[in-house]
Parts: C-alpha cells; sequence; structure tokens
C-alpha cells in the first residue's frame, strides 16, 4: 500500500485488522513510523513493526 493509503486509514481508526502480502493478519493499535517508512502494530502478543510495502490491506476492526 502507499503511504497516502495508509494514513487514510489511520484516521478513520487507529485500531485495525492488518492483512500483509504474506497472508498473515494481524489486529492491534497502529501507528505510523514515519522515518522508517512502516507501520508499528500493538497486538495482545506484543509489538511487530511491518515495513509499508509488506501491507496489502486493511479492515477494520469492530473489537
Amino acid at each position: 500500500m502507499r503511504k497516502k493509503e495508509i494514513q487514510s486509514a489511520l484516521e478513520q481508526s487507529m485500531n485495525q485488522r492488518v492483512h500483509l502480502v504474506s497472508g498473515e493478519t494481524f489486529t492491534g493499535l497502529c501507528e505510523i513510523d514515519h522515518p522508517s517508512d512502516s507501520l508499528s502494530i500493538s497486538t495482545n502478543k506484543g509489538m511487530l513493526t511491518v515495513p509499508f510495502w509488506t501491507i496489502k490491506r486493511f479492515v477494520h476492526s469492530r473489537t
């Protein structure tokens, strides 16, 4: 995904379900790390940081 698409999705809700191109899905509180062009996802199992290019899409989490 492009950075603008990611920013737009996060403006709607910081709590997101993130689908990666690898097929993995993570749900949690998301925060953009601009200097490294990555997204930090705080899940119930810890913190995960993924590069923007690995993000396939966002689906709003209802939890």
